[in-house]
């Protein structure tokens, strides 16, 4: 690419003669210092090499070897993401089914797999609403309990993943990101006031009934009130023709990046040894009640150091729609067959008209399944392989002619252009 050069000064011009009569009784009238500063102008030069002049047969040096990377790379991209084998299941209106304690058929809407083996002719994905009690420091309380009864076309080669996903929820507000209190999470006693005082309002400090103290939130902020607290139980493959279950153990351990576990430690407040004692001086998040009904004492005391769930809750999505993973198994084949999944469902998602799914995958080095980058980079490359197409096909029939004046800057000598303090200044200006 040739530089663009752009000259400015009195030695590139070239005057007539009735110019140079001008200029000469011009400096004749000036003064020593005017003179001066007059003469210097005549040597500035001044040149613009940060503007090139883009040719065909640059633009194709150019456009040609993107366009190969980008769809070299979303080819790569797309082929990776095709061996991902992904089911996702739509569970919100679970609590809304009709018949009670008997499967139905789920609606087809409701499930997207994406394996190569077909389900056709293979049993249909059933759901079915029961209630589950369950106990929470010797209160019990009644949640609904999705039971969802799918089929699994082929195995699924480990590391198998156990993600639940949310849409329409915006971990991405400017607020909600920054309700939260580090030190408080990396286990330091903070004051009332400090906590009152930071990102964590509105969900700072509260009252509890019988104490006209108001106590600090512990963990404070919006994110960890809205903690995801549906609870998933591990898969059970049903062999067929038998009532008996084998279940497909999954863990939450290690579901945490390694740099997070250093961001929590355990709490030096204070907490009594009884839930009857009232002196604590933390309570629960307002969203954390049902879970911790008699409040924090030593015998039910939060640890954001030992639930890596937690740890990945707090990491805020940027999007509005996003996946967490839940569970994993990393060394077992989860086989082809009927598989049970039990979901404890009370964490409410219609405030927002958003939605609540469970997705069960496998991965690969480019992650979780994904064809969006894919594509971008196929449009990337394609569109460079056309402006490469257009350049080729310019430089073939419409080559520049060989010693062609049409991009040479040509300059034209102008008079005197305004005189301020300094002396006359002389501009050259192209045609």
């Amino acid at each position: 690419m040739a530089p663009r050069q752009r000259v400015v000064g009195f030695d590139a011009l070239q005057p007539t003669t009735s110019h140079v009569h001008q200029i000469a009784s011009r400096l004749f009238e000036m003064t020593d210092k005017e003179t001066e500063t007059y003469m210097s102008m005549g040597s500035t030069t001044s040149l613009i090499l940060t503007q090139p002049l883009l040719t065909p047969k640059s633009s194709i040096k150019i456009f040609l070897p993107l366009g190969v990377v980008c769809l070299s790379l979303g080819v790569f991209w797309l082929v990776q993401n095709d061996n991902i084998r992904e089911m996702r299941i739509d569970y919100t209106k679970c609590d809304e089914i009709e018949s009670f304690n008997e499967l139905e058929v789920m609606p087809p809407d409701n499930v997207r797999k994406r394996f190569k083996a077909s389900s056709a002719g293979q049993p249909v994905d059933q759901w079915k609403r029961s209630n589950q009690s369950v106990t929470f420091d010797g209160v019990t309380k009644n949640y609904t309990l999705c039971t969802i009864e799918f089929f699994l076309p082929e195995d699924l080669q480990p590391p198998v993943l156990y993600y639940y996903r949310l849409t329409n929820f915006h971990q991405n507000h400017r607020l909600y990101v920054n309700s939260r209190h580090k030190d408080q999470l990396k286990g330091e006693a903070v004051s009332l006031n400090s906590i009152k005082s930071s990102d964590c309002a509105p969900v700072a400090s509260r009252n509890v009934a019988g104490s006209a103290e108001e106590k600090i939130v512990y963990p404070c902020g919006m994110i960890a009130n809205s903690y995801f607290n549906d609870t998933f139980a591990n898969p059970l493959r049903i062999p067929i023709g038998t009532n008996r279950t084998v279940p497909y153990n999954m863990t939450s351990v290690g579901i945490a990046k390694s740099v997070e576990k250093g961001l929590y430690q355990p709490s030096k407040y204070q907490v009594p040894v009884t839930a009857e004692s009232n002196d604590s001086v933390i309570v629960p998040p307002p969203g954390w009640a049902e879970r911790y009904p008699n409040g924090y004492h030593s015998g039910n005391m939060f640890n954001p150091a030992e639930d890596e769930s937690f740890m990945v809750w707090m990491r805020t999505s940027a999007v509005s729609s996003f996946s967490k993973m839940a569970m994993r198994n990393k060394d077992e084949v989860m086989e082809r067959g009927i598989y049970r999944l039990d979901v404890i469902s009370h964490y409410p998602v219609r405030e927002n008209y958003g939605t609540k799914s469970i997705i069960i995958s496998t991965t690969s080095g480019i992650g979780r399944r994904n064809s969006f980058l894919g594509r971008s980079y196929l449009a990337m490359g394609t569109i460079s392989m056309f402006f490469a197409f257009i350049s080729a096909l310019t430089l073939r029939y419409r080559p520049r002619r060989l010693a062609d004046h049409d991009y040479l800057h040509r300059y034209n000598f102008q008079s005197l252009q305004r005189e301020g303090s300094n002396g006359p200044m002389l501009r050259a200006t192209s045609r």
